[in-house]
């Protein structure tokens, strides 16, 4: 429809002892209010355009908050590198002598309920009993385990002085006795002959720090290193996965320069040309 159309005069017939009255059509307000939709919709886009040129170009900066992360970031990796090469088991100068080769006896062994272990190393004896946690209404939480109730494994160990390696020992000890307990259980429970160890074959000197190995052949110390190892391993990965998505983010909002300029212009170009025609925001 052409626009004089819609400012044309109209010129009505006089009716009876009335004088003659002309009328103009004004604009249709649906118009004028999506022209003000629409420049509001601009100044809103050239808000969020102002604000993404302005990290774009300080992207460009020699020093931005992207070179600060990654300055962050490669100190971080460089520190984790240096702990994983001093991550280092002590280098033992003397293995500790090896236990004497007493003779770990099977006292008593009974499958239960409960089951129970009874053992005697020297004039040492060690019992356990099987123990079964319960959920709250009386149904099976866990499998049953077994726990000594008797028999210090310090007694063991000769008096010495109180050192790191003497308390190993006794943690070694420990455990390798409760490893040895569910083996003779399990023996019983599957028809076949308990294993005969001495006290020797229950704590190892470990050549690989100096410490001990339990009936399993596991070294606490060089056990806790390995799973610090695998952290920093870990760390190390992680470190630098986010070092290359901040690099990929950096290099992104540099590449969009241009383009938010040439969207910035447009922009502005639009919201000139709406106010040439009058139309206000407010």
């Amino acid at each position: 429809m052409a626009w004089w159309r819609l400012y044309r005069r109209i010129v009505r017939r006089p009716a009876a002892g009335r004088p003659a009255v002309s009328d103009e059509v004004t604009p249709q307000p649906s118009i004028r209010e999506a022209e003000r939709r629409r420049l509001l919709r601009l100044l809103q886009r050239r808000a969020e355009l102002s604000y993404d040129l302005e990290q774009s170009e300080r992207a460009w900066q020699a020093t931005n908050r992207w070179t600060e992360r990654l300055a962050q970031l490669n100190a971080a990796i460089e520190q984790a590198e240096s702990d994983l090469v001093a991550l280092k088991p002590p280098r033992p100068r003397d293995l500790p002598p090896p236990l004497p080769p007493v003779p770990v006896e099977v006292v008593g062994v009974s499958a239960g309920p409960p089951a129970q272990v009874v053992l005697r190393i020297g004039d040492a004896s060690y019992a356990w009993r099987e123990e079964i946690d319960w959920a709250e209404r009386g149904h099976q939480l866990a499998p049953p385990r077994l726990v000594r109730y008797q028999g210090q494994t310090a007694s063991l160990v000769s008096e010495g002085p109180s050192d790191a390696s003497r308390a190993q020992l006794v943690e070694c000890l420990g455990s390798s006795l409760d490893q040895l307990a569910e083996d003779v259980l399990a023996a019983l429970r599957e028809a076949k002959p308990a294993p005969s160890l001495t006290l020797a074959d229950l704590a190892r000197p470990c050549s690989g720090c100096g410490g001990w190995q339990d009936l399993r052949g596991r070294c606490p110390v060089c056990a806790r290193l390995a799973w610090r190892r695998q952290q920093l391993h870990a760390d190390v990965r992680r470190l630098r996965g986010e070092r290359d998505a901040t690099l990929a983010d950096l290099q992104r909002v540099r590449d969009r320069l241009p383009v938010i300029r040439r969207q910035l212009a447009d922009v502005e170009s639009e919201i000139a040309a709406l106010r040439a025609k009058g139309v206000d925001p407010g």
